[in-house]
């Protein structure tokens, strides 16, 4: 019976290097994917702290303004 690319070998040499090459081809995309989630948490990170950063920038040039100009009359 000729094989096919998505059938198995008929082996069981071939079939276990098969399953170690698929287990270590698994093992490394999740390495890979841990790897994404924590670059992701890291930028996460760094995006909150440069949006309180601007929060208190935007609220100290409120400040300033009010001493420079004084409080609006509207």
């Amino acid at each position: 019976m000729p094989r096919t690319p998505e059938s198995p070998p008929d082996d069981v040499e071939a079939l276990k290097a098969l399953l170690a090459a698929r287990d270590a081809e698994l093992a490394a995309r999740d390495g890979v994917v841990q790897q994404l989630r924590d670059r992701a948490s890291t930028l996460e990170q760094a995006l909150s702290i440069r949006s309180l950063e601007i929060e208190q920038l935007k609220l100290q040039i409120a400040r300033l303004r009010r001493m420079q100009f004084g409080r609006k009359s509207e």
